[in-house]
């Protein structure tokens, strides 16, 4: 590798491995650490990195990084991961996974991390904390399920009601949010035109994909996570599936195609014409979401309410 050359960042909690050149360096995930490897860097002459979005632990280093005048790519974890096995590699340690990182931006194109406004960080935040929150009650109740101890079904019961405050405040904040950017409300406004889309899918769709409405049909589906991947090899034709994508933007348009099935006649009618024609049902589901969004990606970008007969399906 030369100057020019990307500098591989593996993020943990408590530090970075940075493929540079030759060796791996391990600096601690803190400003002070990762400024002075921004420096000698610099001097080094690299302009650009890549890392992986570990759900928070790269924020830091992105953001400094990019401060300093870097270009800050972000790699794709199931993306990277297939160019490892492609290559053979089958071990896994950080400093591995780092040169991994270097040498995926070196075959591969990647498009830097979004630079969010602060009032889409925010609304991001207080989404997952619902969903991290949902996802505790869930788990909570599954236990409450199998006891049968009163004093500690009521220690669990508090705990649940605590949780669904959480829920509520962070719901509250959301609704201040985005009632006060122009641009959320305004999305919000459009997307809530379609029947069967709702509060939830609204929300996970303005934190998740700031991108809708700027980005093509294919693009939506895929970063969603419902898009179709043929396995088709010479006259054999396999069953396609779909794989990776933000999973909670699949979690939620997948519940949305159940409900607008339901009480959407375009979305009914997609529907029963897809098991009439021998899907399984999950799968006509996830085909109806994916319709789903490639008409709100339309909306958004035409800035057009939802209409029966709209094209973009």
């Amino acid at each position: 590798m030369t100057q020019n050359s990307p500098v591989g960042i593996d993020v943990s909690k408590g530090w970075l491995d940075l493929a540079i050149a030759s060796k791996v360096v391990r600096i601690d995930n803190t400003a002070p650490a990762i400024l002075a490897q921004i420096k000698r860097l610099l001097q080094a002459g690299f302009t650009t990195v890549g890392m992986e979005p570990t759900g928070g632990y790269e924020r830091l280093a992105v953001s400094l990084f990019r401060e300093a005048g870097f270009t800050v790519l972000m790699v794709d974890s199931w993306r990277c991961r297939q160019f490892a096995k492609a290559r053979g590699n089958r071990a896994k340690t950080d400093p591995l996974d780092a040169r991994l990182i270097a040498d995926f931006l070196v075959a591969h194109e990647a498009r830097p991390f979004p630079k969010p406004s602060l009032s889409q960080q925010e609304l991001t935040l207080w989404s997952r904390e619902i969903a991290r929150a949902q996802a505790c009650l869930l788990r909570l109740q599954n236990r409450l399920d199998h006891i049968e101890v009163e004093a500690l079904r009521r220690v669990i019961e508090t705990e649940m009601d605590a949780i669904r405050s959480t829920v509520k405040q962070a719901q509250a904040a959301i609704e201040v949010l985005i009632a006060a950017d122009e641009e959320f409300s305004a999305k919000a406004e459009l997307l809530d035109s379609m029947t069967g889309i709702g509060p939830n899918t609204i929300r996970v769709l303005l934190a998740e994909m700031p991108e809708l409405g700027h980005i093509d049909a294919r693009k939506a589906a895929a970063l969603a996570g419902v898009a179709p991947y043929p396995h088709d090899s010479g006259k054999s034709r396999g069953i396609s599936h779909i794989e990776a994508g933000r999973d909670a933007l699949r979690r939620s348009l997948y519940l949305a195609a159940f409900a607008a099935k339901l009480h959407n006649p375009w979305a009914k009618a997609i529907y029963d014409g897809l098991r009439k024609a021998g899907k399984a049902a999950k799968v006509a589901l996830i085909a109806l979401a994916r319709r789903i969004l490639v008409v709100l990606n339309a909306m958004a970008r035409n800035q057009k309410p939802w209409q029966f007969n709209n094209k973009a399906s």
